[in-house]
């Protein structure tokens, strides 16, 4: 359609123009002959029908060089998107256990699967709960000055990366069926199942520490000394499951 208009615009620019040069260049004899009335005419219609053309033949290739350049911007646009998501791709898997590259990967997969937004949306909030809870320990520890308990910090570190360990399998299941419509279910939903289930138990053990140090310092405050027996050994009890293997008996 577009492309029409442009060669009738062209065609009756041509003619429009034509018109306006015989006019213009118009000998006395042709003046004589067609009278100068009609010479008067056929110059007005010359301008009018070279207007016409010219308006035509913009109407078609404005639209079409606006379409042009809106492609390439798209086109642009999803190269940069590309090479966004295998820089992201590239970063996570050089540091799977880092917990903000392993949350741009999930979105990453989001965004190339939706069905998978639901599973997405678990790992994450298993993810956020984790820095709820190491953003309390650590207010915690800093409004006390209780450097006492610092190694419980690494302890956190410690359970966060055993996390990303199990969102790292959800995420190489999810892999199968990246950039599909491939439902859900075709995941091996037996990994995915125990990953977050291991997940939800390791929160439920740093709340438990949370409540521990909370316990210890509020005894350390009181009376200047505080027993660490339990809470030495809920320690133990956690670097033992995120130790070694990391994997949980």
């Amino acid at each position: 359609m577009l492309k029409a208009l442009r060669i009738i615009g062209a065609v009756l620019t041509v003619i429009g123009l034509a018109g306006i040069a015989a006019t213009h260049f118009a000998t006395s004899a042709m003046m004589v002959a067609i009278g100068v009335r009609a010479l008067s005419m056929l110059s007005v219609l010359s301008y009018v029908v070279a207007g016409v053309g010219a308006a035509t033949f913009l109407g078609g290739t404005i639209p079409a060089v606006a379409d042009r350049i809106r492609q390439q911007n798209d086109q642009r646009l999803l190269e940069s998107d590309r090479e966004k998501d295998r820089k992201n791709f590239t970063d996570y898997a050089h540091d799977s256990l880092n917990p903000e590259k392993t949350r741009v990967r999930l979105e990453q997969l989001r965004r190339n699967n939706p069905n998978l937004s639901q599973l997405v949306d678990r790992c994450i909030d298993q993810l956020d709960r984790m820095d709820t809870y190491q953003a309390r320990h650590k207010a915690l520890l800093q409004a006390n000055e209780a450097i006492y308990l610092e190694d419980t910090i690494e302890i956190l570190d410690q359970s966060e990366r055993r996390m990303c360990r199990n969102i790292r399998n959800i995420i190489n299941c999810c892999i199968l069926i990246e950039d599909t419509d491939k439902d859900i279910n075709e995941l091996d939903q037996g990994i995915i199942t125990g990953s977050l289930a291991d997940n939800e138990e390791e929160l439920g053990e740093v709340a438990t520490l949370l409540r521990y140090s909370v316990a210890y310092i509020n005894n350390y405050n009181r009376n200047g000394v505080s027993d660490r027996r339990e809470l030495d050994a809920w320690l133990k009890v956690m670097k033992a499951s995120t130790g070694g293997s990391n994997e949980k008996i």
